[in-house]
């Protein structure tokens, strides 16, 4: 898989994951209201697990249906049903054929909403609870419904990313500048091929599944909440990005990560096929989902020779 599949990846899930709605209608509206809000903002958002640990900080623009995010590994757009990304080597941009319906699962549940203050202005203190469990707090502010404050809780509570606005603007504010042309627009494309990728993991469903014409197969998954990305493909040479990756072990079987502020991605080889995932899931929902995935191994002895000679 090359690197511009993995940033697709990324696209993907960074696309889907702001469509997450919860079953409480008062929390709904809240997001929903968020999606449209108009403000202007400067946060920073931090990423830990065990000793890997990253932080950056971003600005983020929305206004009149345009959402721009600049961050220090380049800008994202969200505009005219595409989203583009410039990373310092142009802009390109991907459009979806088509995707499912969000549906939440039903282990969560909303906690009681408390008044609070923060940037000095109103806002509603609440626990999203898995199976009774915090799962995510957030801070939203009473006017805008955007989220100030994000936190992604672990299977321990502790908290795993943390996502704080710093400076808040509520309200239209000056548009960002659209890139005059695009360097490559791609489109995913559903496909009724489900490879080796389960319809179901860890409480996850496969809501979608995208062909590529190399030959790889992107499973989206999501639980209403979190969301990851399956990348299915011919068995090949692991990815520059994974070269000084975290190795780490699930079911005895061992694995190599690195986190972004934002995403987790891993990466294995399989004895025939390739897999990365990328998403927003917390460590251990990461856990459950990948003991349902083909696991890490090498070929077996006559695969190699075979494969040897005669390709």
């Amino acid at each position: 898989m090359n690197r511009r599949a993995l940033v697709l990846g990324l696209v993907a899930v960074s696309l889907w994951s702001t469509s997450a709605a919860f079953a409480d209608e008062d929390l709904q509206e809240y997001l929903e209201n968020a999606a449209t809000a108009e403000f202007h903002a400067e946060g920073i958002v931090m990423c830990t697990w065990g000793s890997d640990a990253v932080m950056a900080t971003y600005e983020v623009t929305r206004t009149n249906g345009m959402s721009m995010v600049h961050g220090p590994a380049g800008d994202l757009m969200l505009v005219d049903g595409l989203m583009a990304i410039s990373s310092g080597a142009g802009w390109y941009a991907v459009g979806v054929g088509g995707s499912a319906e969000w549906v939440l699962a039903d282990r969560y549940t909303l906690g009681e909403s408390t008044p609070t203050t923060r940037l000095g202005r109103p806002a509603s203190e609440f626990f999203v609870l898995e199976d009774g469990v915090p799962r995510l707090r957030l801070i939203v502010d009473y006017e805008s419904r955007v989220p100030l404050v994000t936190e992604v809780l672990d299977g321990e509570g502790r908290v795993y990313r943390l996502a704080t606005l710093i400076d808040f603007t509520s309200g239209p504010s000056e548009e960002p500048v659209k890139p005059a042309s695009y360097g490559t627009t791609r489109m995913l494309v559903p496909t009724a091929s489900a490879g080796d990728l389960p319809a179901t993991l860890g409480g996850y469903r496969r809501a979608d599944t995208y062909g590529d014409p190399q030959g790889v197969l992107q499973g989206y998954y999501s639980d209403g909440l979190f969301s990851f990305s399956v990348f299915e493909s011919k068995r090949g040479r692991t990815p520059d990005a994974f070269a000084h990756a975290t190795a780490f072990v699930v079911d005895g079987a061992t694995y190599r990560r690195f986190l972004t502020p934002s995403h987790i991605w891993v990466e294995w080889n399989g004895p025939d096929r390739s897999y990365v995932l990328v998403g927003d899931l917390p460590p251990d929902h990461l856990g459950d989902v990948l003991t349902g995935l083909p696991k890490p191994g090498d070929r077996g002895l006559f695969v190699r020779l075979w494969r040897r000679l005669f390709g």
